[in-house]
C-alpha cells in the first residue's frame, strides 16, 4: 500500500494562501471615523484643531487617537482648543501655545490634533509644533504628495466663493472645519483648499519667486525653489504682487533658511487658491494666522 504524500509545512500553506489571494479590493482600507482612505493611507477628513487636554482623562485620550473623539467629547473632558483663528484684526500676537509648547516643538506638556467638525482650524502654529501636535495624537503630517493625492477633485471656486457652500476663497475669514458642504475632495477630505493654508511634511530651498500654474491647473499659486546666492541678506519678493492679481506677496523670506511647503491657499487668497496652490516662503518656525495642518495616519 502506496504511502501518502507529505503535507507541506503550514507555513508554506500560508504563504500560497496569500500568494493566491490577489490584490485586495479598492476601499478595502479602514480608517478611523475622523479620516478618510486615501489609497493606502489614512488623511484626517478635517483640517486640525490643536487641543489641551487634562492628562487625567486618559479615557478621552484614548478616543481621540483612535480617531474617535467627538466636540462634546473634548468639551466634556474640560479640553481647551488652543490659537483657533484670531478674527478680524488680531495677529498671532493674541495667540499662544505657552511655554510648555514652545514654537521649537521642544514641548514639556503635550498638545494634540484633532480632526473634527464644527471649529476653527488651529493656526499660529509652527511646522515643528503641527508635527508634534501629529505624532502626540498618534499620527503625522501628510507628504507634499499625499497632500496632493488627498485634494484630488476639490471643486475650486477661484474668487467666486459663494461665502456659503463653496471653498471658502475670497471672504474676511475661515469656515468652521467641513462647514462648507461642496468643498470635498473625492475621497472625502474637506477643506482642503482655501480657508486655511495647510503645512506638510516636506521642506525644500525657500522661494524667493512667484509664479503661477497655467488656466489647465487653475492659475494656482506656486511659489518653489531659490534663485537668490546663500549670501543674500534678509529680502523679499521680487515684486509687492509678482502674480499681477492685486495681491500683495505674502512675506519676507532668509533665503539662507529652509521653506517649509503649505498647500490649498487660504480664506482670502482669492484665484491663487487651489488644489495646486503651494508655497516655500517660509521657513518651518513661521506662524501665521492663515496657516494650520493635516495629519494622516
Amino acid at each position: 500500500m502506496p504511502f501518502p504524500p507529505p503535507r507541506p509545512p503550514l507555513a508554506l500553506v500560508a504563504l500560497l494562501l496569500l500568494a493566491s489571494a490577489g490584490p485586495a479590493p479598492a476601499g478595502a482600507l479602514r480608517c478611523p471615523k475622523d479620516a478618510v482612505p486615501v489609497g493606502p493611507l489614512c488623511v484626517d477628513k478635517y483640517e486640525e484643531s490643536a487641543w489641551r487636554i487634562p492628562p487625567e482623562r486618559k479615557n478621552v485620550l484614548a478616543k481621540l487617537r483612535a480617531g474617535k473623539a467627538t466636540l462634546a467629547d473634548l468639551q466634556e473632558a474640560g479640553a481647551t482648543q488652543l490659537c483657533p483663528v484670531p478674527l478680524g484684526n488680531d495677529t498671532c500676537s493674541s495667540c499662544t501655545f505657552g511655554p510648555t509648547f514652545p514654537d521649537d516643538g521642544g514641548w514639556a506638556a503635550p498638545v494634540y490634533a484633532a480632526s473634527i467638525p464644527g471649529v476653527l482650524p488651529s493656526t499660529c502654529i509652527t511646522w515643528f509644533q503641527a508635527e508634534q501636535a501629529c505624532r502626540l495624537a498618534g499620527k503625522r503630517l501628510v507628504t507634499n504628495q499625499e497632500w496632493q493625492a488627498a485634494a484630488a477633485g476639490t471643486p475650486d471656486p477661484g474668487a467666486a466663493d459663494d461665502g456659503a457652500t463653496t471653498c471658502d476663497t475670497n471672504t474676511e475669514a475661515p469656515a468652521l472645519a467641513g462647514a462648507r458642504g461642496a468643498c470635498v475632495s473625492r475621497w472625502g477630505a474637506h477643506d482642503m483648499v482655501g480657508n486655511v493654508w495647510e503645512w506638510v511634511g516636506d521642506w525644500g530651498d525657500l522661494a524667493t519667486q512667484c509664479s503661477a500654474w497655467d488656466a489647465s491647473f487653475g492659475q494656482d499659486m506656486s511659489c518653489v525653489g531659490s534663485s537668490v546666492p546663500a549670501a543674500a541678506t534678509v529680502v523679499g519678493p521680487p515684486a509687492p504682487d509678482a502674480l499681477g492679481d492685486g495681491k500683495r506677496d505674502m512675506y519676507p523670506i532668509d533665503p539662507r533658511l529652509p521653506g517649509a511647503v503649505i498647500r490649498g491657499g487660504n480664506f482670502a487668497a482669492g484665484a491663487r487658491n487651489g488644489a495646486f496652490a503651494i508655497y516655500a516662503g517660509v521657513p518651518p518656525h513661521n506662524r501665521s494666522r492663515s496657516t494650520g495642518f493635516r495629519c494622516a495616519r
